[in-house]
């Protein structure tokens, strides 16, 4: 197969971490690792600037802040943009959002002759129904959704598919009328997440974390979209309901984290630890703890659940959303979707922990995720023709 070049481009990214920016780096390792292709990576900076070369380049593209403390960006340097595109002239554009960024992408590839892709990363209309329902009675959910699968068919339209990593928002989007969805979910490094179980004391004792009392972990942005404050009302519904000593962590940052802070101040139960760059160090606060605890109910799939799974860490999260399809006993999540559920689903789970259920966990995601089988499916579709 001839070599092509790769060019991904998204405004979903920040150098402080998150799902989108996990893709892009296992992406570029296993293009570099596994292929003999070229990949381009453009995302916002603070400037327009090449920032890596050869056969993996990394180009920012200049847009302010959005948020100061997650350093998501916004694309406005949209001339440059379409110079580096030029340049370059890739095979193939991948885009990661459904911004205007990915719509100048998707008019140059199609005038270019370049083949042009989605990733539908983020379910944007849940973030505008969010905003909407403040102020507007529930019809409005039905004329949101209208105008998003009128915007996504149009954006999807002279494309040569959109890549959606669960099965559940395969379901919405194909209702909304798109076409050429293609299922791809996303994966983990097992080289890095993997039990250690011989080393979980010494690693709690390293992070200062009790060596006998349950340890319940919060991994991932403290923001509206991440249900942060009904995270809050779970810790203290669990106090309320916990027999025993316990402790929760919350690892992470993000513009909720001055509330963060207060309310750690005043529960004295319950931890926070800044956001954790390195993925070896992040996998150890998986390995010591007990129980995952997501609170999302907005998430299109759930990274952060393979995470810590392959590390042996059972999770508890919402039902009736992407996540179920990323867990391996989705029988002890809680049905309802609110701070009482979610704080009983722990405290249940948390009195029938086995060293079965991190065997369990850890295996559920070696069997069925990992970024070589992701990879390798997408460059499948990317190499198919006509």
């Amino acid at each position: 197969m001839l070599s092509m070049k790769i060019c991904d481009l998204t405004q979903i990214y920040s150098p402080r971490g998150g799902g989108v920016r996990s893709y892009l780096e296992a992406k570029r390792k296993y293009i570099r690792d596994h292929t003999s292709h070229d990949h381009l990576m453009i995302v916002p900076g603070a400037r327009t600037e090449r920032v890596e070369g050869g056969r993996t380049q990394l180009w920012t593209v200049a847009g302010p802040l959005v948020n100061r403390t997650s350093r998501y960006r916004w694309m406005l340097d949209l001339p440059a943009l379409l110079r580096i595109l030029y340049d370059e002239h890739p095979d193939i554009v991948e885009a990661g959002d459904p911004y205007h960024a990915a719509m100048i992408s998707r008019n140059w590839a199609n005038r270019r002759g370049s083949d042009f892709y989605m990733f539908y990363h983020s379910h944007f209309p849940d973030a505008l129904l969010r905003t909407v329902l403040k102020f507007a009675g529930t019809w409005a959910r039905g004329w949101v959704e209208r105008v998003a699968g009128d915007y996504l068919r149009n954006m999807s339209q002279n494309s040569r598919g959109v890549f959606v990593a669960s099965r559940h928002l395969m379901r919405i989007l194909s209702g909304w009328g798109l076409q050429g969805l293609v299922h791809l979910p996303l994966g983990v490094d097992t080289t890095v997440f993997k039990p250690e179980v011989q080393r979980r004391q010494e690693i709690r004792a390293r992070l200062k974390l009790p060596p006998e009392e349950p340890v319940f972990l919060y991994v991932g942005r403290f923001s509206p979209d991440k249900d942060t404050a009904l995270l809050l009302r779970s810790w203290i519904r669990m106090a309320e309901r916990m027999k025993g000593p316990w402790t929760g962590v919350m690892v992470g940052d993000g513009q909720m984290t001055d509330l963060v802070e207060t309310f750690v101040r005043h529960n004295p139960r319950v931890r926070r630890v800044p956001f954790v760059k390195k993925p070896e160090e992040l996998a150890d606060w998986y390995r010591a703890a007990d129980l995952l605890i997501h609170p999302g109910r907005w998430e299109t799939f759930g990274l952060v659940l393979l995470e810590a799974q392959a590390c042996g860490l059972p999770v508890i999260g919402f039902r009736g959303g992407a996540m179920d399809e990323q867990a391996a006993d989705l029988e002890t999540w809680p049905a309802e979707r609110n701070s009482t559920g979610l704080a009983d689903a722990v405290v249940r789970k948390a009195g029938q922990l086995r060293g079965a259920d991190r065997e369990k966990a850890a295996r559920f995601v070696a069997e069925r995720f990992s970024w070589e089988r992701t990879f390798a499916r997408q460059m499948e579709v990317y190499e198919r023709k006509g």
